[in-house]
């Protein structure tokens, strides 16, 4: 959908406000310096989940991950509604409508974003983050098909 001449429901919002995201960028921007270190903070049971974003599957991506021992889910194509940060792009998209006049430049759209990022009550991320088992258990039963989610 696009509000004010900019699609707030591209698959990652802000790397198309400041640039395009490719596999090496995902690995050095956010995979390394993020992601690696959230996994070692959680324990040698953490388990990653991406998805089938052509960044994400990029072979140097695939080759970092392997190198670093990381446990990726595996995760179904055509599935976006199982990962999410899905949800939070959603909830973020109806917060910025819902307080917000459509922005003039990608600038204020950023600063929209954020200002509604932040505003976002941790509730809800730990509602969606505790609903996962139950997702994927259900996405396994249904064999990759449609879920309720």
């Amino acid at each position: 959908m696009v509000w004010g001449g900019f699609s707030l429901h591209q698959r990652t919002p802000l790397y198309h406000v400041v640039g395009n995201l490719t596999g090496q960028r995902y690995r050095d921007e956010i995979l390394a310096p993020i992601v690696l270190p959230t996994l070692q903070q959680i324990g040698p049971n953490a388990v990653f989940q991406d998805d089938n974003a052509t960044p994400h599957r990029a072979r140097l991506v695939n080759d970092y991950i392997q190198q670093t021992g990381v446990v990726r889910m595996d995760f179904p194509a055509c599935s976006p509604d199982m990962n999410p940060i899905e949800h939070v792009w959603d909830e973020l998209d109806r917060q910025v409508r819902a307080n917000h006049q459509p922005p003039r430049n990608l600038q204020q759209l950023l600063q929209m974003l954020q200002q509604e990022w932040q505003a976002i009550p941790q509730a809800f991320f730990t509602k969606l983050m505790n609903s996962m088992r139950s997702r994927c258990g259900e996405l396994e039963r249904k064999r990759g098909g449609h879920t309720h989610y």
